[in-house]
């Protein structure tokens, strides 16, 4: 990959709309394939995003490329009958499956979901007290613009917990992870894309797969966090480095 986007990760003409396209392919069997890939872990880490959002009891949340759901769903669980959680995302496909799971929770209180850029979130500033996102930044055209819009709209004190796929530093650990990815992720992956092309680009697995190849992680990703203006931002590592899981706490 070339040094001038790596700060961006991987970018390429039409993304956002193919991005888009990808997402509504596979709206429908998502969170399955989430649960496969990360070989059970999903919950653990969203378990862990919850704890590092504090005390969560009557505020005001937000979820950016919410996806079909389910860390909004958590979100409104520690919000209570109290507080308020929306969900936005760029892709109306996504959100229908959010809809559709909500049924079947018994939450203290609906999440409001709508289709949304994460680039251009149309809420005022300071408007929420907990921003999160998961596994959305590498499919943005601009990772610092989301992060700075993350910020914008928090009020002073509030906190950004954000989850991000990551390939592990430990060489050995890299080598499992590299074959786990090529191989059973891969097959996996067939079973639903068809191993055909979107948009005349990347396969739907292929590019999940892919757009973590050099996408920044860590100090690198927190240095962008500080960037636009987060106190004492900080990342964790989950997994052996599978996943990185990034807070900042808005000045």
């Amino acid at each position: 990959m070339n040094e001038d986007i790596r700060p961006n990760g991987t970018q390429f003409e039409g993304k956002e709309e193919y991005v888009k396209d990808v997402f509504t392919e596979i709206a429908s069997y998502y969170d399955e394939m989430n649960d496969m890939m990360s070989m059970g872990m999903i919950k653990g880490w969203h378990g862990f995003m919850m704890k590092k959002a504090g005390d969560i009891n009557g505020k005001k949340c937000l979820d950016v490329g919410t996806g079909t759901g389910e860390i909004a769903f958590l979100l409104s669980e520690k919000a209570g009958t109290g507080g308020e959680v929306r969900g936005v995302d760029i892709t109306p496909k996504m959100l229908e499956y959010a809809e559709r799971k909500m049924k079947g929770r018994d939450l203290p209180k609906p999440v409001v979901f709508e289709t949304g850029d994460a680039l251009s979130l149309r809420f005022g500033d300071d408007s929420f007290d907990i921003v999160t996102s998961g596994y959305m930044l590498r499919n943005v055209t601009d990772v610092q613009k989301a992060i700075d819009e993350m910020y914008r709209v928090l009020k002073p004190g509030g906190r950004a917990v954000v989850a991000e796929l990551s390939k592990p530093d430990n060489r050995v650990i890299r080598l499992f992870y590299e074959l786990y990815m090529k191989h059973r992720v891969s097959r996996l992956g067939r079973k639903y894309d068809k191993g055909e092309p979107i948009d005349g680009k990347y396969t739907a697995y292929g590019w999940l797969t892919s757009s973590v190849e050099g996408f920044p992680k860590g100090k690198e990703m927190t240095e962008k966090f500080t960037e636009a203006g987060f106190d004492d931002a900080r990342y964790f590592v989950k997994s052996m480095g599978a996943v990185n899981i990034y807070l900042g706490i808005k000045k």
